[in-house]
C-alpha cells in the first residue's frame, strides 16, 4: 500500500506565521508538495484556502481546489491536507495522486485530461 507524505507546504500569498489581513474574510493560495512516503520525487498539488467571508463578498464557488475554513490559520490547513492524506492511501502511487486530484489540483491533471480526450 502506498502512503502519500507532505513533503512541502507553500503560498505565495503568505509566509508563515504571517496571517491575512482578514483571517475571516480571504483566499489563500497554496502548493503542497506531495510524494510516495519515504520515497520518489514529490508532485505539486495546488488549493486555495476560503474563508466564508471571501464567499459572501466575491459569489459563488465551485469546490475542487478549494478548502473552505471558517477562518484561515497555519495549523488547519495542514491538519486539513493530513486528514485528505490519511483517506488516499492506495496500492500505486497514480491511484494515490487520482484520489488527491479529486480534492486538489494535481499538476498534471491538466496533461491527464488532454491525453485522454477523444479525438
Amino acid at each position: 500500500m502506498i502512503f502519500p507524505e507532505l513533503r512541502d507546504i507553500q503560498s505565495p500569498d503568505l509566509v508563515p506565521p504571517e496571517l491575512p489581513a482578514d483571517p475571516a474574510d480571504c483566499a489563500v493560495r497554496f502548493q503542497a508538495l506531495i510524494g510516495p512516503r519515504g520515497e520518489g520525487a514529490p508532485e505539486a498539488f495546488s488549493f486555495l484556502v476560503v474563508t466564508p467571508g471571501h464567499v459572501r463578498r466575491s459569489g459563488p464557488l465551485w469546490g475542487r481546489g478549494h478548502l473552505f475554513v471558517d477562518a484561515f490559520d497555519w495549523r488547519t490547513v495542514v491538519e486539513a491536507i493530513a486528514l485528505l492524506m490519511a483517506q488516499c492511501a492506495r496500492p500505486t502511487w497514480e491511484e494515490v495522486a487520482a484520489e488527491l486530484d479529486k480534492q486538489l489540483r494535481w499538476e498534471y491533471d491538466v496533461h491527464r485530461t488532454i491525453e485522454t480526450e477523444p479525438g
